[in-house]
């Protein structure tokens, strides 16, 4: 059986944070303290802040053979009506290198019909996702660093543009 992507549901929430809190400890074990990472997730990936993302944003699912092996997390921008923001595209461990992230973030796009810019804010050492971005035409347009619950967080911001 095929990758299905479809639109997330709130019956989805435990197997969305179980995909956020597998790729996160698996992306980031090295480079980030866990207890940063468990302090994200917690936050993140709360049931009221799953709930919150699916009244305000995209939300797409993975599923391959019944069983949620990623997702895509897609918002339109507040200021400008021709931008949006990937905020997330995680692909269980086992899943990735078979396309799914692709199909996700094609979706995604075709979804945010009037969209001319996508951004894309990258941990600077994930490696894995720096290659797809740069895979898919994102560009660099900017760095930073952060202070993200204690820990400095270097940040590659990149931009595909659409139009």
């Amino acid at each position: 059986m095929g990758v299905i992507i479809r639109s997330m549901e709130e019956k989805d929430i435990a197997d969305v944070r179980k995909v956020a809190r597998t790729t996160w400890h698996h992306t980031y074990a090295y480079t980030i303290p866990e207890p940063v990472r468990v302090r994200f997730l917690d936050s993140f990936y709360s049931d009221e802040a799953l709930k919150r993302r699916l009244d305000n944003s995209l939300l797409l699912i993975a599923e391959r053979d019944g069983t949620i092996v990623g997702f895509g997390n897609f918002f339109k921008s507040r200021g400008d009506p021709e931008e949006a923001e990937l905020g997330a595209i995680y692909i269980m461990p086992e899943a990735q290198g078979a396309g799914i992230g692709t199909m996700l973030l094609k979706e995604g796009i075709e979804r945010l019909q009037g969209t001319k810019r996508l951004f894309v804010n990258v941990e600077k050492t994930n490696r894995t996702g720096r290659a797809f971005y740069d895979a898919k035409r994102f560009r660099v347009v900017g760095e930073t660093e952060e202070l993200f619950y204690g820990y400095a967080l270097h940040t590659v911001k990149m931009r595909l543009d659409l139009a």
